[in-house]
């Protein structure tokens, strides 16, 4: 892929005719609407505007708007192909674009930037995915992915072959899932591509259908400064954009060339770049949104959390109290039934002696008869 006999690039032939920051800012402030826009943007997203409309460095392609026009299947098969060949790590040549209709698995949301699916010529299946910031649960949710795309093979090529049909007919699937933002699950320093590997107890090995790799950017970006592969290539193309890299990479990698000036074709309508800048920017905003909720409501969930072990504890208190009680209770009325069996041994001993003594009485009369006889 690589031709290092080709000229060396500048900073002018990849990004075209400088700008000075002011003559940014006042093209921005003639875009109806446009400094107002930019106002509400983020510092970052500020800065990363002005670098880019003044000819500094690039854009990262993370933004969707650029990528998908930069990365569309229909207009640029052969780039598609070629960045599907590199995370794949063999020559690939794509056979049809299946649309998302049909799919039973699907996320309409703001965090995904790109998910092309496409069928190999081998009959393959193949889902790249690229997402801003990596998702929660990633294994659970690719699990189904692929699921999802086995059983539409299934369904297609059971209706193709009909009673021909036979499970040896269903070919690969493979997702391959690029993260900007790696969740805490991948945090593996100097790791940027996690490929599941099934296995089992025994030892035997069976070929697997569903194949499942992740790549986390913000880990490559940290990790690998000097490329070395056409994968590493495709992956600093996606994630860096200040100039230094750009213009090595392209005088490594000239085919390159073409994507950064389609890139810098944006500069020509700074309009659009910051509406998709600002566009961009809700969306960032969009998904804080929904961290500061998420964090509320777990913040609710803790508060209720200690108001229920709270009134629990009460609860328990009082039924401490409560049996304390009845257990006092339960030795007074003890005591009460000894002091009553006590008093009745009394009475009956009183009875025992009234009763011996009127016998002795009695006997006493007697004998006094008798003597007086």
């Amino acid at each position: 892929m690589a031709d290092s006999k080709k000229k060396l690039f500048t900073a002018e032939d990849i990004f075209g005719t400088p700008k000075t920051d002011e003559e940014v800012i006042d093209l921005i402030r003639r875009q109806p609407g446009g400094y107002k826009l930019y106002e509400d943007m983020p510092a970052h997203m500020q800065k990363q505007l002005v670098s880019f409309l003044s000819g500094k460095g690039s854009l990262e392609l993370l933004y969707d708007g650029f990528f998908r026009k930069i990365f569309d299947p229909y207009v640029h098969k052969e780039r598609v192909e070629a960045l599907i060949s590199a995370l794949i790590g063999q020559k690939v040549k794509i056979r049809d674009i299946l649309s998302r209709e049909g799919f039973q698995v699907s996320d309409k949301h703001s965090l995904v930037i790109m998910d092309i699916i496409v069928e190999l010529e081998d009959r393959s299946y193949v889902d790249v995915e690229l997402q801003k910031v990596g998702y929660r649960f990633p294994s659970q949710r690719s699990s189904c992915y692929v699921s999802d795309m086995i059983m539409r093979q299934y369904n297609i090529r059971k209706k193709e072959m009909g009673e021909k049909f036979n499970y040896k007919d269903i070919s690969p699937v493979y997702l391959f899932v690029l993260m900007a933002d790696s969740p805490k699950e991948f945090n593996k320093p100097g790791q940027y591509i996690h490929k599941r590997i099934t296995s089992y107890s025994s030892g035997i090995s069976l070929p697997e259908t569903a194949q499942i790799t992740y790549f986390t950017l913000d880990t490559f970006k940290e990790t690998v400064e000097n490329i070395s592969n056409d994968l590493e290539a495709w992956l600093t193309l996606l994630i860096r954009d200040d100039a230094e890299s750009v213009i090595n990479l392209v005088n490594k990698y000239p085919e390159f060339g073409d994507i950064y000036s389609e890139v810098a074709e944006f500069r020509k309508d700074p309009a659009e770049v910051i509406d998709m800048f600002f566009s961009a920017a809700l969306k960032e905003m969009d998904h804080n949104t929904e961290l500061y909720m998420i964090d509320e409501l777990k913040a609710e969930v803790e508060e209720w959390k200690k108001q229920v072990e709270t009134e629990k504890k009460k609860a328990e208190a009082e039924k401490k109290r409560a049996d304390a009680a009845t257990l006092r209770a339960d030795k007074a009325d003890k005591r009460a039934d000894a002091a009553d069996k006590r008093a009745d041994a009394a009475d009956n001993r009183a009875d025992a002696e009234k009763l011996r003594a009127d016998k002795a009485e009695a006997q006493l009369k007697l004998l006094s008869h008798n003597n007086g006889q």
